[in-house]
């Protein structure tokens, strides 16, 4: 079994667990300024995608306080219902692998804003790039990507405090990496900044896609 497939088997087991804690209001308030930050560039009424939303508190905010067309995408399908039927959470829902995200059309469409909060780091370290080239896909011109990785080196299986039996799958991120490869997957970094978490310090990036050259 694969690092990302064994990953989506623990948040099978952890989905309810999960959802509560997200709950918590250190947490909700760290987040919601974030949010607030990514809102703020781009129009009202925008259609973004939320990937790797996990029980979707992302998604619901992005929908009720920003007033953004939000839909959130996950691996998990136990994580999306733990944010239905936990939380009473009612944003739009779809099981996506980010890796292939279910949007058509080359040089991207409608998709005005990718939100990734702590999920691009369950890639393995060669799957990052060619996800970046995706988002870049999927996004219009001048659309905006927002990443939340780990900061640390090398990858690892952590045991999670919901349910210590099933492990996670994580790559972590030094900033001149992780600044690379969101360059060479042409896009522009807006800003960026380390900032410490419950458990973990994280690297936060805002991205626009780059417009093509003429």
């Amino acid at each position: 079994m694969n690092p990302l497939e064994k990953t989506r088997q623990t948040y099978r087991h952890i989905a309810a667990a999960y959802a509560q804690a997200q709950q918590n209001s250190e947490h909700r308030e760290q987040m919601n300024a974030q949010l607030e930050k990514f809102a703020a560039l781009l129009p009202t009424g925008a259609v973004v995608l939320d990937v790797g939303c996990g029980p979707g508190m992302d998604t619901a905010v992005l929908r009720t306080t920003h007033h953004l067309q939000a839909i959130g995408l996950d691996f998990s399908h136990e994580m999306m219902l733990a944010g239905r039927e936990g939380l009473g959470n009612q944003a739009p829902f779809a099981q996506a692998d980010m890796r292939r995200l279910p949007v058509g059309g080359l040089g991207g469409g409608h998709i005005a804003g990718l939100w990734v909060c702590a999920s691009l780091l369950h890639l393995a370290r060669e799957d990052v790039l060619p996800t970046l080239h995706e988002f870049h896909r999927v996004l219009q011109p001048g659309g905006v990507l927002y990443l939340s990785v780990k900061l640390g080196d090398g990858e690892a299986w952590v045991t999670n405090p919901y349910d210590q039996t099933h492990p996670r799958f994580f790559t972590y991120w030094q900033p001149e990496m992780l600044d690379a490869l969101l360059e060479t997957a042409a896009f522009h970094i807006i800003e960026g900044w380390q900032e410490q978490g419950r458990r973990d310090t994280w690297l936060v990036r805002y991205a626009r896609k780059e417009e093509p050259h003429e």
